[in-house]
C-alpha cells in the first residue's frame, strides 16, 4: 500500500511543480481573500466563476483553432478527417455550443427565479474587476505556457473541446440545489461553501485530465513493425521519459483485441466496444521515470476467426438486419470494425492513470 507521503510526492510533482497550477492556486486565493473581506453573496461568487469559465472557452477556442498535429479520433461516427476545415468547423461548433450554455446560465444568475427575490449580484466594483482580470491573466500565462510543451504532442481535439464542459457540472448543481435550498430557508453560507467545493473539484478534475494527457506524451510505445498475421509475435517496447520519478502500483503492458459498433435507428444512437482478446504483461518496479521495458506478445492463430465470429446482442442483429435490408435510409447506420492494439498503463494511485496506446494492423 502506498503510503501518505509518497502520495504527497506524487502530487507534488504532478501539480505543484508547474508553474501554470501555482498561478492558478495563487488566482484562488486571491479570490477567497477578496470573497471573505468583501463579505461576498453566492451570486457574486457564481457570476466570477461564469467569467472565469467564459474566459477557459475563449482560450479553448483559441488552442483548438491553432492545432497543427491533431487526431479526430472519436469525434463523430464516420471519422471525420484531421483537416484545416474540420478544426474551424470544430472549433466554431465548440464556440456556439459552448456560448449557448453560458447564455442560459447567465439568464439563471441574474434574471432566474431561484435568486431574484432572495438574492442581487453586488455593484461590479473594482475588487471584483481585479478578480476577473486575475484569472484572465491566469489563463493567458496558461495558454503561453502549455503551447510551448504541447507544440511536439499530437492532441485529440474531441478531447481538447470536453475539457471546459467539466466547469459547467458545478453551476448546474449549484444553481438547481443551491436555489432550493435557499427558497426553503436554508443558511445561505451553507451553499456558498458547497459552491466553492464544487468550483475546487472541477478545477482539480479538469487539470487532472489535461495534466494526464500532456505526461501521455512521454509514454512512447516503439515497434519494429504494425503490420502482422495471426501467429507472428507482437515485439516492442514501452519507453518512459520523465522529467521526475512517479510512484504506481505497476506498469501493465496489454495486446487488446476489440470488435467496434456503431449503430442509429432513427434519433437513437451508440457505440460499444466488445473485448474479443487480452493478454497482459505486468512491471512491479513502484518507482518509475527513464527506462525502458520490452514486451513479446504471440497473436493467437485463430484471432480472427473469432473476432469475425462474435455473437452480438440481439438489440444489435435487429439493428444490422434492419440496416441491411433498407439499404437507403439514412437513418439506419450499422458499422463493425476491428480494433487491435497496444496498451500501456501506468497504475498511479489517487486515480491519476497513465496511459498510452498504439493501434496495429492483423491480416
Amino acid at each position: 500500500m502506498t503510503s501518505r507521503s509518497s502520495e504527497y510526492r506524487i502530487f507534488k510533482s504532478g501539480f505543484l511543480s508547474d508553474q501554470s497550477t501555482r498561478f492558478l492556486i495563487l488566482s484562488n486565493i486571491i479570490l477567497i481573500i477578496f470573497a471573505l473581506f468583501e463579505n461576498w453573496n453566492l451570486i457574486t461568487l457564481m457570476f466570477i466563476y461564469w467569467c472565469q469559465s467564459i474566459i477557459i472557452g475563449f482560450f479553448t477556442f483559441l488552442k483548438m483553432l491553432t492545432l497543427k498535429d491533431f487526431s479526430t479520433e472519436g469525434v463523430n461516427y464516420d471519422q471525420m478527417p484531421p483537416s484545416s476545415g474540420a478544426k474551424v468547423f470544430m472549433s466554431i461548433f465548440f464556440l456556439f455550443h459552448y456560448g449557448m450554455f453560458h447564455f442560459a446560465y447567465y439568464t439563471f444568475l441574474i434574471n432566474g427565479a431561484f435568486f431574484r427575490s432572495n438574492l442581487e449580484l453586488e455593484a461590479v466594483g473594482l475588487s471584483l474587476i481585479i478578480v476577473i482580470g486575475v484569472f484572465f491573466a491566469n489563463h493567458l500565462f496558461s495558454f503561453l505556457y502549455n503551447r510551448k510543451r504541447d507544440a511536439n504532442k499530437k492532441q485529440n481535439i474531441g478531447k481538447i473541446m470536453m475539457f471546459p464542459y467539466i466547469r459547467i457540472i458545478p453551476m448546474h448543481l449549484t444553481i438547481i440545489f443551491g436555489g432550493m435550498f435557499i427558497i426553503s430557508g436554508g443558511p445561505t453560507q451553507g451553499v456558498i461553501l458547497l459552491f466553492l467545493v464544487l468550483k475546487t473539484i472541477a478545477d482539480v478534475a479538469m487539470h487532472s485530465i489535461e495534466h494526464r494527457d500532456t505526461v501521455a506524451s512521454k509514454m512512447k510505445i516503439n515497434m519494429d513493425q504494425t503490420n502482422y498475421s495471426p501467429g507472428e509475435n507482437i515485439r516492442g517496447s514501452i519507453v518512459l521519459n520523465f522529467n521526475k520519478p512517479v510512484k504506481a502500483k505497476s506498469l501493465i503492458i496489454s495486446f487488446i483485441v476489440e470488435k467496434n459498433i456503431i449503430s442509429a435507428y432513427g434519433k437513437n444512437r451508440s457505440a460499444k466496444r466488445y473485448e474479443i482478446y487480452k493478454n497482459e504483461k505486468t512491471f512491479d518496479d513502484g518507482e518509475y521515470s527513464n527506462k525502458t521495458y520490452f514486451f513479446d506478445f504471440q497473436i493467437p492463430s485463430d484471432i480472427l476467426s473469432s473476432v469475425n465470429n462474435f455473437e452480438l446482442d440481439p438489440h444489435y442483429l435487429r439493428i444490422k438486419e434492419y440496416a441491411e435490408k433498407y439499404p437507403r435510409w439514412s437513418a439506419n447506420i450499422f458499422r463493425e470494425y476491428n480494433s487491435f492494439y497496444i496498451q500501456a498503463t501506468l497504475d498511479v494511485p489517487l486515480g491519476f492513470n497513465i496511459s498510452n496506446k498504439k493501434t496495429i494492423v492483423i491480416s
